[in-house]
């Protein structure tokens, strides 16, 4: 009976905990407010924002000419104690729908892919349908000097588009008091433009950024 009392007084603080935790109040960006800053570069808004010991800044762009916005997070501990910070627990929220973050180097891998696909596509014979009781001739299969350029440089810039995420990508770290990290988290576009408020927990607190993407698809 005792051990059934002490599980159950142990579920019971576990279960509180996980409440605690899921209950916390987000701080969120807001034009104007207390402790936020914004400003414009390169044509990308930034949000900045003070809570506490945590000072951070955002902003939103897509990884060009690919399926992957990134948010580019800069952030100082001014605390006297580490704070914990996993990139992987941010998500856009856009109304119900919730798109969760990548991890970076599987989406430099499916970056790195669909480019080489559309490469070898490019690359491959294209049979031109000839006009019926002709002989088809051989160099109607041959790509263009253009398709074959072409297909080299999509190969390359997905190569680099897939290394800077290899990169930049943040990874789940403990960051010193005085010190700071900066870096990408990954998340994947929707088919059209869109608002998203963008969740991060940092340390014991979650904060929340207003953001907003064009969703562009890639071009080839």
């Amino acid at each position: 009976m005792k051990v059934a009392t002490t599980l159950a007084g142990t579920l019971m603080l576990v279960s509180a905990l996980s409440l605690a935790q899921t209950s916390v109040k987000p701080v969120r960006w807001a034009e104007g407010a207390p402790d936020t800053t914004s400003e414009v570069k390169n044509d990308t808004k930034v949000e900045g924002l003070k809570a506490g010991d945590v000072h951070i800044f955002v902003s939103l762009a897509e990884v060009k000419e690919t399926e992957y916005n990134r948010v580019w997070i800069q952030l100082a501990n001014h605390g006297n104690a580490p704070l914990s910070f996993d990139p992987q627990a941010a998500i856009l929220l856009n109304g119900d729908k919730v798109v969760k973050a990548e991890v970076p180097d599987k989406a430099a891998k499916s970056i790195q892919k669909v480019g080489e696909a559309k490469s070898q596509e490019l690359s491959s014979a294209h049979c031109n349908l000839m006009q019926s009781g002709y002989k088809q001739s051989s160099s109607a299969c041959q790509p263009t000097n253009t398709q074959v350029q072409m297909g080299k440089q999509i190969a390359q810039f997905s190569s680099q588009q897939a290394q800077w995420v290899r990169d930049n990508g943040l990874t789940q770290k403990e960051i010193a008091a005085g010190q700071e990290a900066q870096g990408a988290i990954v998340f994947k576009k929707d088919k059209k433009a869109a608002d998203y408020i963008l969740r991060i927990p940092v340390g014991s607190q979650v904060l929340e950024f207003p953001l907003s993407a064009q969703n562009k698809a890639p071009s080839y």
